[in-house]
Order: structure tokens, then C-alpha cells, then sequence
């Protein structure tokens, strides 16, 4: 099972009027300010820490991380400075070219392409064949926005479900998953997907995230060990068939 390609994201060429409300909107953003002072390469890094800050992610225990939609690189530099002198393995994942940070690698690929994440695996296995599963899957992942909430929602969806898949097949039990979620009609059954995939489900919205935006944080810690009961096309029910199989699996 995956999830189609998206075929309905698009550019929108801003208007004047819409230019000049967008530099008034970065002018007045102390996280801005912060992150030229701070060397970030986004404003992004301040959602993470603050993620962290509340949910101890980068722990001893995270050592290979995968990054997706990386691109420019802010979340992966938090979290090598996070982890500080810890052992790490840390893969960028982003559809379009960039520079990784410095310790880090990358791969360009979409990540609802099942090529992409045979890519990752191959990525994590070592020359004697053995695969290293996941422990982190961050995603700061967004659809180009249309200006539509229904169809950016839609589209942040496909790009959340892609994460759970991999999350699915290649996180290790008690791994933890970040992606950054846009609220919509779907947001319950994805909530729901979390809750039955790990043992701890969280949103989270960030003081750095700005108050009129429709993004959250979805942060599911300790993925369930299942034994081998549950299936993906389970994890992808709708939301009365996942609430019956978690309670048949607690």
C-alpha cells in the first residue's frame, strides 16, 4: 500500500498587496531576528527546539534520524547540536537539491515514492546486509500552499500519511516520530493513526509558530511493538476500524 504522487500542489505568484504583507510579517517576527543572531538557517529551528525543550527527543538513545523535507537544513542543525558528542547518523530527505549540514547527508527524493524510501533502507544498511532501523523520523514537510486551506490540508495529509509509512516499516519500537501536521477535515483520523502506532501522542503548537497559522506538531513517542499483529492497510482503516483495534490490541 502508498499513497499517490500529489498532483494538485501548485505556485501561486503573490500579489503586491500580498508581498508587502508578507515582508511586514517578516520585519516584525523577532524569530527572524533570532536566527540571524543565532546562525539557524531557519526560523524553523526555534519550532524544534522548543519541541524538544518539551519532549526530550534527542536523548542517548537517538542515534539514526531521518529528515524529511529537510531543505534548507535547520531542523537537521538542531539536532546535531542537540546531540552534541552523542554517536549519530542523520539523512536528509528532501524532493528538491540542497546543501546538508555540516555531519549529515542527503538524499534528493519524494518521499510518497516507495523508491524513495528503498532508498532510505538502503541508506541504513550496512555491507553485511543488515539494516539499522530508524530511530527519529522528523518531518517539517509543506506542500506548496495554494492560498486554499482545503487543498493545502489535503495535500500536508499525503505528506503525513508518507511519514507514517515509513515510520511503519523502518522505526524501531519505542522510536519516535515529529511531523508538522495542517489542521483540516482529516486531522482526527490522522490523530487517530498516531494514537494507534505509538504508545504516546501529542499536538503541539509551538510559541515560535506563527498564531494565524493552521500548522501543529504531531509528536508520537514509544512506536508500539506489535508482534507482528498489525497491518499497514490496519493503520490506514478509517477511524472506527483503527478505534475497535486499539482497544482489541491493548
Amino acid at each position: 500500500m502508498f499513497i499517490k504522487s500529489l498532483s494538485h500542489t501548485f505556485s501561486r505568484s503573490k500579489s503586491s498587496s500580498s508581498l508587502r504583507k508578507h515582508f511586514q510579517k517578516v520585519r516584525g517576527d523577532p524569530f527572524n531576528d533570532k536566527k540571524r543572531s543565532q546562525f539557524y538557517r531557519s526560523r524553523a529551528a526555534f519550532k524544534l527546539l522548543e519541541i524538544d525543550d518539551k519532549f526530550h527527543i534527542f536523548n542517548r538513545h537517538c542515534r539514526n534520524i531521518v529528515d524529511l523535507g529537510f531543505a534548507p537544513g535547520a531542523w537537521s542543525q538542531v539536532a546535531v547540536e542537540r546531540l552534541g558528542n552523542n554517536p549519530f547518523t542523520i539523512l536528509g530527505v528532501d524532493i528538491n537539491h540542497a546543501t546538508p549540514y555540516k555531519g549529515c547527508q542527503y538524499i534528493q527524493g519524494d518521499v510518497t515514492k516507495t523508491s524513495t524510501h528503498s532508498k532510505i533502507r538502503e541508506f541504513f544498511t550496512d555491507e553485511e546486509g543488515l539494516t539499522q532501523p530508524l530511530d527519529l523520523i522528523m518531518s517539517d514537510m509543506m506542500v506548496n500552499c495554494t492560498g486554499h486551506d482545503h487543498y493545502d490540508h489535503i495535500g500536508n495529509m499525503e505528506l503525513c500519511n508518507a511519514g507514517l509509512i515509513l515510520a511503519f516499516n523502518q522505526l524501531r519500537a519505542g522510536g519516535n516520530l515529529i511531523m508538522k501536521v495542517w489542521q483540516g477535515s482529516e486531522l482526527k483520523l490522522l490523530e487517530a493513526r498516531m494514537k494507534l502506532l505509538f504508545a504516546k501522542s501529542y499536538a503541539f503548537k509551538p510559541q515560535s509558530s506563527r498564531s494565524e497559522s493552521s500548522e501543529l506538531y504531531f509528536v508520537g513517542l514509544g512506536k508500539r511493538d506489535f508482534k507482528y499483529q498489525l497491518l499497514l492497510s490496519d493503520l490506514f482503516g478509517d477511524i472506527d476500524e483503527i478505534g475497535k483495534l486499539r482497544k482489541k490490541l491493548k
